[in-house]
């Protein structure tokens, strides 16, 4: 029993080295960390984005009205850019899937584009990637893609887009003791501020605002009635 420590060898082993970060992550860390306008920092993430991943019409599309949508941030400098017919269509698919989709030339109707399984070709002409937040989609990376051949950086795009609904869930709702709210809590009075708001950046768009409060549009409807008959009986 005491020949134990001549049979185990004690010394140290080798650590791997750890990998470098990426330079666009370091970037987007700093982005994050020195922020100050939500609307500044998702444009400047929009910006790394289409620099990493080489494109140069990168634009986020945002509900305007019933299954209409505008560009709200862009790398071109375009701000409340319109769609094409084809990507307006695709919009609306993808705010009710949640799927990647893309567009060909000459086609109207979107396929379904599965990130690392398809690849881009000569056809492709725009790549839609969704905006999630807790499997709810918050906005749509419209990304030009004529130029580019082959895969894409999906996970990286992922990471973007990660980033960019946080941003985006704190611009829409700044309490996030009521974006994650349970649906059938007690109607607040001071509710109907959190609800205007969240309609107002939605622009209008009370499914959209409905969503990202945690409610259905019903319950929304029910909550927002109930508060302006107390405000107007106070």
């Amino acid at each position: 029993m005491y020949k134990i420590a001549d049979i185990n060898d004690y010394r140290p082993s080798a650590q791997p080295t750890p990998e470098a970060v990426p330079g666009w992550m370091a970037a987007v860390t700093d982005i994050l960390e020195q922020r100050g306008q939500e609307d500044e920092c998702l444009q400047q993430l929009l910006q790394l984005l289409a620099q990493h991943c080489q494109l140069n019409n990168v634009s986020v599309a945002v509900p305007e009205a019933s299954r209409r949508f505008k560009a709200r941030y862009c790398t071109t400098g375009v701000v409340n850019g319109v769609y094409s017919f084809a990507v307006q269509h695709a919009l609306c698919r993808q705010f009710e899937s949640g799927e990647w989709l893309s567009i060909r030339d000459g086609q109207e109707r979107p396929d379904v584009f599965e990130p690392g399984i398809h690849t881009l070709s000569a056809q492709h002409r725009c790549l839609l990637v969704p905006v999630c937040l807790r499997h709810t989609v918050l906005a749509v990376l419209v990304m030009d893609v004529r130029h580019v051949r082959g895969s894409v950086d999906h996970c990286s795009i992922r990471y973007f887009a990660a980033q960019m609904a946080n941003l985006m869930a704190t611009q829409v709702v700044p309490n996030f003791t009521t974006l994650y709210a349970r649906p059938y809590q007690r109607v607040q009075e001071n509710e109907i501020d959190d609800i205007r708001h969240a309609i107002e950046r939605c622009n209008g768009n009370k499914t959209m605002a409905a969503r990202v409060l945690g409610l259905t549009p019903r319950q929304l409807r029910y909550r927002l009635a109930k508060l302006e008959a107390l405000a107007q009986s106070s």
